[in-house]
């Protein structure tokens, strides 16, 4: 790669060098002190292997393009000494040709004078340059005022470019163009927020040269956004607590922010000295859309660079990456879902309880096997009293009438009205033993404690439990991407109304609404606030899946030209570094209310059992009441089929 770039390098010395052989002889003494600082700031700040640096040059008269390839050979030959890794403009590199180089971050801009110059500043766009960058400007023909200084910074704080040195000669009034011409090079920045000056460009004289000896120890790129001086910055945010909350604040004067978000934006207020002008979407539109045509929300907002940043539970998605830039992620979450707590056991439905469904199962097929032999037996061809041997063998004596009816009763452990003979009791007590002793005394038992106690189905703790079941999910319109790759969800997502704090207002309705068949998406956080603030005093602690969402890692997002990134992401880095943040966050919700409930609940339980019995009511009956009706119902209609039947017997035998 390296071998790459010097031959490129050495092609362009070669193209420039036979440029100049082909131009008439210049005066060198104007461009050899230019030449030499320009050199020194590109041999200490742009000297770097992980970066190239776009060159450009532009110029307004044939003898202003000489001067400007005769100050490249300069710089490129004698000062870069092939330690300089270049990119001239309009010689395209395999990246450009491909669409896939980066914004530039090194830009060394060459121009004959401001009216030359004025044509670059339409193509600094940020698809092509990195604003936050470092750039470089030299204006080698006519000798430049502090007018010209103004205009040039003022032009390059429209596009937030604040990293820039401009290179130039100044003109003195009391000596002739002739003299200036070999008179000292300036060098020049600027600061855009300065004490009494916000948003205003107040330029700042660096290095003269070479009048000025202290060449290395002057800091031709200081920081520019580390102090603001007390200077107000638009902050774009909305309430969704616990992240921000938002307090006062009328037409007049912004409103206060707080929650650990909150926090953070006071730390850094305080360590950058900045003040908060806090500035909330219209018409409730929190995060809105990221569109670069139609934007709506926060996203709109920064778009626009209505506010110099925003916060607010704000993720990083391919759209917004497209429009804004994401500063450091501060702090990680994960995307839950809310569910529902489990449906309560109705009395029919305690009545099974105490068994699980294997043991029912098991129950069942004994009782089947039974019916199945007693058919048989039925069926049985009459063949010399075989038939009547194996049933007194099965099923006792010619005085057990039902045997079907006996089984019943034993399944029911109900005692049997005579004392059997035979063979059968040998049948009979083992059925005993498996239903009376086994199975209906811990039936028993078991039931008793479950009539006791309030129990719940238990609630949708997988995805695929809340698909089977149908429930519609709420969600925040900015959270659809995270449905895309399951199109069969699509169906089934209802966005929250547009309401101030949206999350926080349909957590609360969920849980005074513990019935209703919804589930909501949102971050582990907004549940842990919601359960401090009402799970425990109003009871209404709400659950979540088991399974999350995605990942969510939660930024600050800038316009793309913001100068903030830098001075930002510095603190914040201290910040997350040293925990601060997991503690604030601790500071508003409740964490542990996943593995606290289901504690309590067993507490509860075990409380319940160990107390002691109690009067059992009719509310805990109902479920055997209702058997009980149920079972007298089918008696009395089977009733009424006898006597039909019996009736219809009769009518035809009579007619026969």
């Amino acid at each position: 790669m390296w071998w790459r770039r010097r031959v490129q390098l050495l092609i362009a010395a070669l193209w420039f060098h036979r440029c100049c052989w082909a131009q008439p002889p210049l005066p060198t003494q104007p461009l050899v002190n230019l030449a030499d600082i320009v050199g020194v700031v590109l041999h200490t700040h742009f000297r770097t292997p992980f970066a190239t640096t776009l060159v450009t040059v532009r110029s307004a008269t044939q003898r202003g393009a000489w001067l400007q390839q005769d100050l490249l050979e300069r710089l490129l030959v004698r000062h870069g000494q092939g330690q300089l890794v270049v990119q001239l403009e309009g010689v395209p590199s395999p990246a450009q040709l491909l669409h896939r180089h980066p914004p530039w971050s090194r830009t060394l801009l060459l121009a004959e004078s401001y009216d030359a110059l004025r044509t670059v500043f339409g193509q600094l766009t940020p698809d092509r340059f990195d604003f936050t960058g470092r750039y470089l400007i030299a204006l080698s023909e006519a000798p430049a005022t502090l007018a010209t200084v103004d205009r040039i910074f003022h032009e390059l704080w429209m596009r937030q470019i604040v990293n820039v040195v401009v290179a130039l000669r100044p003109l003195d009034d009391d000596h002739s163009s002739a003299a200036a011409a070999a008179g000292p090079v300036q060098l020049w920045t600027y600061f855009p927020f300065s004490p009494g000056l916000c948003r205003i460009p107040k330029p700042h004289l660096l290095f003269t040269w070479p009048n000025d000896t202290l060449l290395y120890g002057v800091d031709f790129y200081p920081r520019k956004s580390d102090q603001f001086h007390g200077c107000p910055l638009r902050v774009g945010s909305f309430e969704t607590r616990p992240f921000t909350i938002l307090a006062g604040g009328d037409g007049a004067t912004p409103p206060a922010v707080g929650g650990f978000e909150g926090d953070l934006l006071h730390s850094l207020s305080a360590r950058l000295n900045f003040r908060e002008d806090v500035r909330v979407p219209p018409r409730a539109q929190q995060w809105g859309e990221a569109a670069f045509e139609n934007s709506t929300g926060l996203m709109r907002m920064l778009y626009t660079e209505e506010v110099d940043f925003g916060l607010s539970c704000l993720g990083v998605s391919v759209e917004r990456s497209a429009m804004l830039k994401a500063g450091k992620v501060h702090f990680t979450t994960d995307l839950v879902v809310v569910v529902p707590p489990g449906k309560p056991y109705t009395a029919f439905e305690k009545l099974f309880q105490p068994f699980q469904p294997p043991v029912w199962l098991a129950v069942g097929f004994c009782t089947g096997v039974g019916f199945g032999v007693l058919a048989t037996l039925r069926l049985l061809p009459l063949d010399g009293g075989r038939r009547a041997t194996v049933r007194r063998y099965v099923a006792g004596d010619a005085r057990l009438q039902a045997p079907a009816l006996n089984l019943v009763r034993v399944l029911l452990s109900s005692p049997l009205p005579f004392t059997p003979t035979g063979t059968f009791p040998r049948t009979l007590l083992a059925q005993w033993m498996l239903v009376s002793l086994l199975l209906s005394l811990l039936y028993q038992g078991s039931l008793f404690q479950y009539l006791q106690r309030a129990s719940t189905h238990p609630p949708m703790r997988t995805l695929a439990e809340i698909d089977r079941s149908g429930a519609l999910y709420h969600i925040a319109s900015s959270a659809r991407r995270y449905f895309l790759p399951y199109p069969q969800r699509l169906q089934r997502l209802r966005y929250f109304p547009p309401v101030p704090d949206s999350i926080a207002a349909w957590l609360r309705w969920m849980g005074s609404h513990p019935g209703e068949r919804h589930v909501a998406m949102c971050t582990r956080d907004h549940v842990a606030y919601h359960n401090a603030q009402h799970g425990r005093t109003d009871g209404r602690q709400l659950l979540i899946a088991r399974e999350s969402m995605a990942l969510y890692a939660i930024t600050i997002l800038y316009p793309k030209r913001s100068m903030l990134t830098a001075s930002f992401d510095q603190h914040i880095e201290r910040i997350d570094s040293s925990g601060l943040l997991k503690y604030w966050s601790a500071r508003y919700g409740d964490y542990h209310f996943g593995e606290s409930r289901t504690s309590s609940s067993t507490t509860d339980q075990r409380a319940t059992v160990t107390a002691g019995p109690r009067p059992v009511s009719v509310e805990q009956l109902a479920g055997a009441l209702q058997l009980l009706l149920g079972m007298l119902l089918a008696a009395t209609l089977l009733f009424l089929a006898e006597l039909g039947w019996a009736r219809h017997t009769r009518r035809w035998r009579h007619n026969c």
